[in-house]
């Protein structure tokens, strides 16, 4: 998408001919709050190409309209990739908000994934003051509005292709019955012990039920790593380019040239975590499209038309809204629960406790972006620990074949629904049938391949 290339729409609508006309006539100190209220700079965009009005606005007013949609009440974006886009508008400006490279990898990009921050460090925040008149041209706010209309079509078209492959009939994940037990020791004589791996249990197609388009949640994990992508290709573009000038030391520098979006987000060694499986998904995906390009700036690969690649409105966000309720109050240092429709003694002090929430519990409030996704926690479970202590059908079993299933970020919903994951009733099923239905999915070839190599380091 080409921010100096812009031709208007074909619109055969009469009420959207009407609505466009409306824009044109408005004053405008009233367009100036609407525009500035829109949810996304993708729609900023939009309406760019569409109203001539809006775009003799925005050249007036760039950064107010620019920061208002980024941080205003109605924004799509979590805190912490509005901070991304602002990483980005900095860094295009050729103002790099980074002093060196521990700031940028460390203290920055991988604390904007799930359990990335180090304990104790001093994190990286580019705040709405960190944008300026004086540094931020009209030009590269422009620029970066025709970017966010392309990220989210990248990070819509990403999901739609995972989404794809979970609703085509082949995909039957399978529950054992009765449930499997890959724990338990099948006798105390190492002779008698059959290693999970080895055990065999029959299963049946369970029913799939499509959760509809993604979650907010969703569509902003995929968000998050396109804008990451992004961030990275332009602070290397930029030290590249000038060297000279950004003020980073020369082994820094060299290190940068080196690393790719993946690095830049993982601890070496690897954790277990695998809270870099966000970006490795899309970077798969990216792949797919095409590789970047560089002219006047750092662009991703095109988007699918919309006739590839059906879009669709990303849904309204849900923060973390767990109102606390007085469940009790306490009285001389002890608690006592206070029935409903009850009031609080005049002796005694409100005791408040969240309230359990629907959305909090499916994971699809943004207090969920911090932890790593539904799909990636059953991974772990299914790769951690040894045949005794954690036993798992497969483990060292790697996540290749779950990413292009859009498991790094799918929420606890539509897992369940997929068959891949507890509801979030209180008795849930024991952990064995997903293990069980995760190995289900997999191609045999790879499942086969992975116990025969078990068995013959077991036979060693």
């Amino acid at each position: 998408m080409d921010a100096d290339r812009i031709s208007s729409p074909a619109i055969s609508k009469p009420s959207l001919l009407d609505g466009l006309a409306s824009f044109e006539v408005l004053a405008p100190e009233i367009l100036l709050q609407i525009v500035t209220n829109l949810p996304g700079l993708d729609t900023l965009w939009n309406l760019l190409g569409a109203s001539p009005h809006v775009w003799r606005l925005f050249n007036c007013h760039a950064l107010a309209i620019t920061e208002g949609i980024i941080s205003g009440p109605n924004s799509i974006l979590p805190l912490r990739v509005q901070e991304i886009v602002r990483g980005v508008i900095l860094t295009r400006s050729k103002a790099l908000p980074f002093q060196n490279l521990e700031e940028f990898q460390v203290r920055f990009m991988r604390s904007m994934m799930p359990f990335g921050a180090p304990k104790g460090a001093v994190l990286k925040v580019i705040g709405p003051e960190a944008l300026s008149v004086s540094t931020v041209s009209v030009p590269v706010l422009r620029s970066v509005v025709a970017t966010a209309h392309q990220a989210s079509a990248l990070s819509q078209a990403c999901l739609a292709s995972c989404l794809a492959r979970i609703r085509d009939p082949s995909f039957k994940p399978l529950h054992a019955d009765p449930r499997p037990q890959y724990g338990g020791d099948y006798g105390h004589d190492p002779e008698e012990w059959v290693p999970p791996w080895d055990r065999e249990f029959t299963g049946k197609p369970v029913q799939v039920v499509d959760a509809g388009q993604p979650s907010w949640v969703e569509e902003m994990r995929a968000l998050r790593a396109v804008w990451l992508i992004q961030l990275m290709g332009e602070v290397q573009c930029l030290v590249a380019d000038e060297a000279e000038t950004v003020g980073w030391p020369d082994e820094d520098i060299h290190r940068l040239s080196k690393m790719d979006p993946v690095d830049v987000v993982t601890e070496l060694p690897e954790t277990p975590l695998s809270r870099e499986e966000e970006v490795k998904s899309m970077m798969q995906y990216l792949a797919t499209r095409g590789d970047a390009t560089k002219d006047t700036f750092y662009r991703l690969p095109r988007a699918p038309s919309a006739s590839e690649s059906a879009r669709w409105i990303t849904a309204s966000p849900k923060r973390n809204l767990r109102p606390r309720l007085v469940r009790g109050f306490l009285r001389n240092g002890k608690f006592h629960p206070l029935p409903e429709g009850s009031a609080v003694p005049e002796d005694g002090t409100p005791f408040k406790r969240p309230d359990v929430n629907e959305s909090f519990e499916w994971g699809q409030t943004e207090s969920s972006l911090t932890s790593t996704s539904c799909g990636i926690s059953i991974f772990r479970s299914l790769t951690a620990g040894d045949a005794w202590h954690s036993p798992t059908p497969i483990p060292g079993v790697k996540f290749d074949s779950f990413r292009p299933l859009g498991f790094a970020f799918w929420d606890r919903r539509r897992m369940h629904l997929l068959g891949l994951s507890n509801g979030i009733s209180r008795f849930g099923t024991h952990v064995d049938v997903y293990l069980f239905a995760f190995e289900s999915i997999l191609p045999p070839g790879e499942v086969a391949s992975l116990k025969a190599e078990l068995r013959r380091s077991r036979a060693q």
